[in-house]
């Protein structure tokens, strides 16, 4: 019992940092960085945007991975 609530937990932890991920790297992009820099820049920040979501992305499955498990 105790285990099946440690993984019910664990779960929704997973699924809330990966909310907590995907919102601050969207906010930041769409409040705080400016755009009208070097095409580098741009090119860097495009790379951190899609390692933010693939990072997202992974703690999402691994928490359905997860709740498919109890």
């Amino acid at each position: 019992m105790v285990k099946k609530l440690a993984l019910y937990l664990f779960h929704y932890l997973l699924v809330f940092i990966s909310a907590l991920i995907l919102s601050t790297c969207a906010g930041y992009y769409l409040f705080v960085f400016d755009w009208n820099v070097t095409m580098m820049e741009k090119i860097i920040n495009g790379i951190l945007i899609t390692l933010s979501v693939t990072a997202s992305l992974g703690f999402y499955w691994a928490g359905h991975k997860l709740r498919e498990r109890y």
